[in-house]
């Protein structure tokens, strides 16, 4: 018994030094009130917290994909006053002229002085909204399709492959994670996520649980592979893995509205059949449009799918039908959303057959979480 109540203490001990160092730490934080100047944007925000934070205190929103973690280098700001030396995380991420010309991490920098950011002009038009669940549809054992609708007086206006941030509010820090806009564009008052549930993640399981009705906050939109007006007019190859295929139905959308004048190929590959959603819409779609073609394959098939299709990694089902498919004519382009290393060996097939490195845009969702 004597045994067992020293355990019990140690463990109350242990406890109890967690406790004081958290609060310890909390008190020793710096605090008080800090000038940040961001382009012509000036205000006093809370000193102490990342840049990243005090700048969506003031109303700029940047582009976090990995939440802040410093890993995807997204949140690129030039500091030209205050913001203390490189940390190591930074300098694997910036190259050494980027740190010669004043570029950090937002993520990564606190705010312990008056500060000066100077911030891209095309990062300065995300804002922040109000979004209220109207559906959440399963899609597959691990996705589901979320639609949000805006507040009467907000507006989304964003092109095809752009993504928002979902903000995730804890006591002790501000959580983002990015996720492709699934709709069109021509819905201006709503917008639809493709969430895939991970395993022990915090803003995914979050999505999966939340209820109609319930409010969230996301800002945006960002993102730089999108579809553009002349794209209409031009062959396009569209790659998806698993739930890469968010942005991709966003862009589909939007050339289903003009009649696919141009050939699009769609390639989608998951590991099973449940996890191929949308399967029967983009058939009924290739039916129905000559110049739409659908190309599913699984990697991983049961054998209660039943599945007669092609088997094996999409990189390896492109490269098949682009054996009698060339994609080498001027102004062709391909976009390519999935993990990183499918993204990468879809890319050296497209390279290999004719298409032009700067024709290939990419966006992995390895962070989204």
């Amino acid at each position: 018994m004597s045994y067992l109540l020293a355990i019990l203490l140690i463990n109350l001990f242990v406890l109890l030094l967690c406790s004081l160092l958290t609060i310890a730490g909390r008190l020793l934080q710096q605090s008080g009130r800090v000038l940040l100047k961001v382009n012509e944007r000036e205000s006093e925000v809370d000193c102490g917290q990342t840049l990243l934070a005090s700048m969506a205190q003031q109303g700029t929103f940047l582009p976090a994909a990995c939440g802040g973690k410093g890993t995807c280098g997204r949140c690129q700001v030039k500091i030209e006053m205050g913001g203390g030396h490189p940390t190591a995380l930074e300098r694997l991420q910036l190259t050494p002229a980027q740190i010669a010309a004043l570029m950090r991490l937002a993520c990564q920098v606190r705010v312990r002085e008056d500060i000066r950011v100077m911030v891209a002009a095309e990062l300065m038009t995300a804002r922040a909204y109000r979004a209220r669940l109207l559906r959440s549809e399963p899609a597959g054992p691990d996705i589901r399709l979320l639609s949000f609708a805006l507040d009467a007086d907000q507006r989304l206006e964003f092109l095809p492959g752009q993504y928002m941030q979902v903000v995730f509010n804890q006591p002790w820090e501000r959580v983002l994670r990015a996720y492709s806009i699934s709709s069109a564009p021509s819905l201006q008052n709503e917008f639809s996520l493709d969430v895939q549930r991970i395993d022990g993640g915090l803003v995914s399981t979050y999505l999966h649980e939340l209820q109609p009705g319930s409010v969230i906050e996301v800002t945006g939109p960002f993102g730089e592979m999108t579809l553009q007006p002349q794209h209409n007019e031009t062959t396009l190859v569209l790659v998806a893995g698993g739930v890469g295929l968010a942005p991709i139905r966003s862009m589909i959308a939007q050339l289903q509205q003009h009649g696919f004048k141009s050939p699009v190929l769609l390639f989608h590959g998951a590991r099973s059949r449940e996890n191929l959603y949308f399967e029967s819409y983009f058939r009924d779609l290739a039916r129905n449009f000559a110049n739409f073609c659908y190309f599913p394959a699984l990697s991983q098939p049961m054998l209660e799918d039943g599945w007669t299709g092609q088997k094996g990694m999409i990189h390896q089902i492109l490269e098949l039908q682009l054996q009698s498919m060339p994609i080498s004519e001027p102004g062709a382009a391909a976009f390519i959303c999935g993990p990183a290393p499918m993204m990468q060996a879809v890319t050296k097939v497209l390279v290999a057959k004719g298409l032009a490195s700067d024709r290939i845009m990419t966006d992995p969702f390895d962070f989204n979480i």
